[in-house]
């Protein structure tokens, strides 16, 4: 009977290590059976289904809150069911908390019998908000890359292109040819024009 007794205080003391760990994070962990009944979550997971439906929700309750939030319900109904059909899948959700967009990934692994059967769903939450900013600049960055490169390469060569031209027009053997003068003011024109595409282009190179 003593050997009994502390193998179920093995079992207890490793649960309760267990609750702990998944406790002490900030990330979201719950475990749903075959009817959307949540079988174990943590105390993370109640404070994120709070930022959608308002109240948190807790062992034993339906994940889907019974269907009487159409908002939360449209998110992740179909995922839920995807993954009793046997699908592992992550998806990303945003929502608005505090006034601020935030960005959430949320897998869902099925868990399987010996038969091959789906017994339940294992979810995970983790935000990526600083993740997903990030990504958008490096976006901008790209796209202000692409906007320099698409001057240096079109608009650079326009007036480069000119001046080249009018300067093999130049008459070098008479200075005092009245087509010089000519030429040269077009040459200033030109000159100007570049000088404000070098700044723009440099403008724009500070920015990224």
């Amino acid at each position: 009977m003593k050997v009994q007794a502390n193998a179920i205080d093995s079992v207890v003391a490793a649960e309760q290590h267990l609750r702990a760990l998944i406790n002490n994070t900030s990330d979201p962990i719950w475990l749903v059976d075959t009817k959307l009944t949540i079988l174990e979550c943590n105390h993370a997971f109640r404070k994120w289904v709070h930022n959608f439906i308002g109240q948190e929700l807790g062992k034993g309750e339906h994940v889907l809150f019974n269907n009487e939030h159409k908002g939360y319900l449209g998110k992740f109904e179909m995922c839920y069911n995807l993954a009793l059909e046997g699908n592992n899948f992550q998806t990303v959700e945003d929502m608005t908390v505090g006034g601020v967009l935030t960005y959430t990934a949320v897998s869902f692994t099925p868990i399987f019998n010996d038969s091959g059967d789906v017994t339940s769903i294992s979810c995970y939450a983790r935000d990526i908000t600083e993740q997903r900013r990030h990504l958008h600049k490096i976006e901008q960055q790209n796209n202000a890359l692409r906007d320099i490169a698409f001057m240096e390469s079109h608009k650079l060569r326009r007036p480069l292109a000119n001046i080249i031209g009018l300067h093999d027009l130049f008459n070098f053997d008479n200075l005092a040819d009245p087509l010089n003068r000519e030429l040269m003011e077009v040459i200033g024109m030109m000159s100007k024009e570049l000088d404000h595409i070098v700044r723009e282009v440099v403008r724009k190179t500070n920015e990224v």
